[in-house]
């Protein structure tokens, strides 16, 4: 069945947890989990406030116990992760992608950033027929929670919670000059949080500079390379850092030095990357101030308010969905054995419709019909009179019941 893996913001106390053992977790665990002969499928699912692995295996110790020895051999002192089975691995799985886990609940980006984890590990060869049903009856979930509730209406993303949090810092932004630091989704949601507040000079930097260039262009900004972040920051109230790489970018001599040339202009630098992207020391600079998601938490706190209600009704489309998928799973041996029944009975009825044709020329027809219904119901029933004689001698009773209720004989004398 399904076992799964989950380090998140929850679990990790904050993003301070994340940020020292994810960047090992992804080195690891796919290199780890893919030489398990007990998992059969798997996909990572990592974005900025988790790194989750979802198993298919037919050994559900075997593989919880194995990946409770990878997070200890990696964090031997931590409680950070925890593990799911089953039920509960579904059921989180579909909160996760209805925004109910996130920092920021009702975020719009989690859903995408999931599907863009289930394709990547299709592409890779790793997902069959189970976490294919899995993952695409949590997308079934994800789109009926949006269509059915408010949950994501108007709903802030890690991205609009960052430039809410700048404002409460720096007040209106109207004027000031800004620079995004990333290009990717997060600086992206930045960037449309931006328009319509009349913000200055902003200037986006980019690991890839072609991205840089389209994302300034969506803002009227300018693009430059990472070689001139020293200038981008010293022309800058505010520096918002949203890349997706697995270090620092913005070190303390960008700023330090971005700062001499501006000694008495303060700074706002907001780091949402996971893990940080900026040198924690860039805080002991003067007139500098350094925050990161954990500061997001009372914007997430409020949003949780406004959003109690939809929660609510997000939390009841999911039990419906998880008993829709209890009911067919139970059905599902049901089915296997009409499959095989069906398998049976046609090999029988061709057999006996072969037998029957070749009698076609020298029989008369209702006598030839006659022989043939009689061929086909002794064979159809040749095996279940014989299990059924057997099981009643045995003194196996529920059989002999089953046989009942399974060919509606009750009113039958």
């Amino acid at each position: 069945m399904i076992v799964s893996m989950h380090v998140t913001h929850t679990s990790a106390g904050g993003t301070e947890g994340l940020n020292n053992v994810v960047p090992i977790l992804e080195e690891e665990v796919a290199k780890r989990i893919s030489v398990l002969d007990s998992v059969n499928e798997y996909i990572i699912v990592r974005t900025c406030n988790r790194f989750e692995v979802y198993t298919a295996t037919a050994d559900n110790r075997e593989v919880a116990d194995y990946l409770n020895f990878i997070i200890r051999s990696i964090v031997p002192s931590s409680n950070i992760a925890y593990i799911l089975e089953d039920k509960e691995s579904i059921k989180h799985l579909f909160r996760v992608v209805c925004g109910l886990d996130s920092l920021i609940v009702g975020e719009d980006q989690i859903q995408h950033q999931v599907r863009e984890s289930y394709a990547r590990a299709k592409e890779e060869g790793h997902v069959g027929q189970m976490l294919t049903r899995l993952f695409d009856n949590a997308m079934i979930v994800g789109k009926r929670v949006r269509s059915e509730t408010a949950l994501n209406k108007g709903a802030v993303s890690v991205g609009s919670a960052a430039v809410e949090l700048a404002e409460s810092r720096i007040g209106d932004l109207s004027g000031k000059a800004i620079t995004i630091l990333g290009a990717g989704d997060i600086a992206s949601v930045i960037s449309k949080n931006l328009i319509g507040k009349n913000v200055g000079t902003v200037i986006v930097s980019n690991r890839t500079y072609s991205r840089a260039i389209e994302l300034a262009d969506e803002l009227g900004g300018k693009a430059v390379s990472m070689a001139r972040l020293t200038e981008a920051v010293a022309d800058s109230d505010l520096v918002l850092v949203a890349t997706g790489a697995p270090h620092a970018v913005l070190h303390w001599h960008h700023v330090a030095d971005a700062m001499r040339m501006r000694p008495d202009r303060k700074l706002l630098i907001i780091d949402v990357s996971v893990p940080r992207n900026t040198d924690d020391e860039v805080a002991e600079i003067p007139n500098v101030e350094l925050d990161n998601m954990d500061a997001l938490q009372t914007i997430a706190m409020r949003n949780v308010e406004r959003r109690r209600n939809e929660i609510v009704s997000a939390e009841r489309i999911i039990g419906q969905e998880l008993a829709r998928l209890d009911a067919e799973q139970k059905e599902q041996m049901a089915n296997d054995v009409i499959r095989r029944i069906g398998i049976r009975v046609a090999q029988i009825r061709e057999h006996e419709l072969d037998t029957a044709l070749s009698r076609a020329g020298s029989a008369d027809v209702h006598e030839l019909l006659d022989d043939l219904s009689r061929a086909l119901a002794n064979k159809f029933t040749a095996e279940l009179y014989k299990n059924l004689r057997e099981a009643s001698r045995d003194g196996r009773v529920d059989t002999c019941n089953a046989a009942v209720d399974l060919f509606g004989l009750r009113d039958v004398q």
